[in-house]
């Protein structure tokens, strides 16, 4: 790589990385650097905690389970390195490879949401849509979102139409995607309430495999039905098979020509929870509730893994992280602060 090559690479990724700086920077890159992937799959996973995400299944809290030891058997190792490996092996040996993962508070770098309630509903409209409604979505009554997501403004762009659709273990989401007004197919929850996610995992496939879609939301949620009840080790297994759905569903979108090499995936969550004796709950009262994170790995995203900066970055930058990673610009939301790779031919 040249001198000149050398300062314009250390120039945008300083830029990408300066926090009140990076909206100035990435707004006035090159459009290019948002179109090199051409679909975008966004998982998230229901109040799945940073602490299990980076420092993998907790001694205090392991130690409670009633099968302590099949569970410490499975997840428990000497270091937080090996113990995130165990429970996550896709996300640390693919995305922690050749993607990036942010949220490890214990290093300062730190994602949160800006809603106050620090509910499911608030958190997906918040990350959906680019903005916190604590005026409207105060909680997890399910009414029509009146905010249009980021999914709902996709669909309507040309090229997109037709070409988004949700699966969803939480039979909320035909209510926070407004199904009626936006017209997504919403496949969500068995018989009016919560399904396994494996059920969700199965349907996403089976659509994938038939329709083809160029924006595909899972929404997994059997985490926070099993943390909610205090089940640690049922928690520990559900975010474990979940990294397999995913494991299995990157592979195969490699095989096939539409997806390979011109895929985004993006993972996040929708809450945080609390520490210790309150790790079950969430919500308005615990500060600890509005702590999140995010990984990301695809064609336009540079291969960091553990992003190890101390910073501070927010939930609602996911819609628009969604829809430029697509070439599109969603209208009046944060600029997403992820590094990009600059030109192929300078990889």
């Amino acid at each position: 790589m040249g001198v000149t090559a050398w300062g314009r690479q250390a120039a945008l990724l300083l830029g990408l990385l300066s926090g009140a700086a990076t909206a100035t920077k990435a707004q006035t890159a090159p459009q290019a650097l948002w179109a090199d992937s051409a679909n975008v799959v966004l998982v998230t996973i229901d109040g799945l905690r940073w602490e299990e995400l980076f420092s993998g299944a907790e001694a205090r809290l392991l130690s409670r389970c009633a099968a302590r030891k099949g569970h410490r058997d499975r997840y428990d190792r000497p270091t937080a390195e090996a113990r995130r490996q165990a429970l996550f092996p896709f996300l640390w040996d693919s995305i922690g490879r050749r993607g990036q993962l942010f949220g490890n508070r214990a290093l300062g770098n730190c994602q949160d949401l800006t809603n106050r309630c620090r509910l499911s509903y608030p958190g997906y409209n918040e990350m959906l849509t680019g903005a916190a409604d604590d005026e409207r979505i105060r909680g997890n009554r399910h009414i029509p979102n009146p905010n249009e997501t980021v999914l709902e403004f996709l669909n309507r762009q040309p090229g997109f139409a037709g070409q988004v659709a949700a699966f969803t273990s939480w039979e909320a989401f035909p209510f926070i995607l407004n199904q009626p007004r936006s017209g997504l197919p919403v496949d969500a929850g068995l018989n009016g309430a919560e399904r396994a996610d494996s059920l969700t995992y199965r349907a996403a496939r089976r659509y994938l495999a038939q329709a083809r879609p160029r924006v595909l939301y899972l929404a997994f949620g059997n985490t926070d039905t099993f943390a909610h009840v205090g089940r640690y080790g049922d928690y520990l297994d559900a975010a474990h098979a979940i990294d397999g759905y995913l494991a299995e569903l990157w592979a195969a979108l490699q095989a096939l020509p539409q997806y390979r090499g011109r895929t985004t995936l993006l993972i996040t969550t929708d809450h945080g929870r609390g520490r210790g004796r309150l790790w079950t709950q969430h919500g308005r009262e615990l500060r600890a509730s509005a702590h999140t994170w995010l990984a990301a790995m695809g064609p336009g995203i540079a291969p960091l893994g553990e992003v190890r900066t101390p910073a501070q970055h927010h939930q609602t930058r996911l819609a628009g992280m969604v829809a430029r990673c697509l070439g599109v610009e969603y209208p009046a939301v944060p600029t997403p602060a992820i590094t990009l790779r600059l030109m192929r031919n300078e990889e």
